[in-house]
């Protein structure tokens, strides 16, 4: 079975910026895909059909929005990333995860107005990996908060 983590959709139908264009409702979401991408993480039909413009994203010559929304109509799903991407992805990802939150913090003032290139992916790549390593993917339920004190 497919799971679609996020859709461009969702936010451009949503309260989005009239001037601007429905792909920035996606750059969210090809951040996160191409940080998978430099990590290997490519979905096996993605990597067979697509693997020269896998590689371009990797090394910038083709932004992560175009390749989502060129061959994933913009959305993000399961197909896209193999196993390691899903487990990473299905944490941190999820509806329980700290992605949304941590794009968010880091570029709030971008979300939705601004193209890929202007947001720092090696910022994003740092905080990232940080979550990997630390395995602190998801946001403690209120309940763990107070079981600290």
């Amino acid at each position: 079975m497919v799971s679609k983590y996020d859709d461009a959709s969702w936010h451009f139908d949503g309260d989005f910026p009239e001037t601007s264009p429905i792909e920035y409702g996606g750059t969210h979401i090809a951040l996160f895909l191409k940080w998978c991408f430099v990590k290997g993480w490519a979905g096996e039909a993605d990597d067979e059909n697509h693997k020269a413009d896998i590689a371009l994203v990797v090394v910038g010559e083709k932004t992560a929005t175009e390749f989502l929304f060129e061959y994933c109509d913009g959305k993000l799903t399961s197909e896209d990333l193999n196993d390691a991407g899903n487990q990473f992805a299905t944490k941190y990802y999820g509806n329980k995860g700290r992605y949304f939150n941590d794009y968010v913090e880091l570029f709030g003032d971008l979300m939705y107005v601004k193209p890929e290139k202007d947001h720092d992916f090696e910022k994003l790549s740092e905080l990232m990996e940080s979550r990997l390593k630390s395995g602190n993917l998801t946001k403690n339920p209120f309940w763990k908060f107070w079981a600290k004190t």
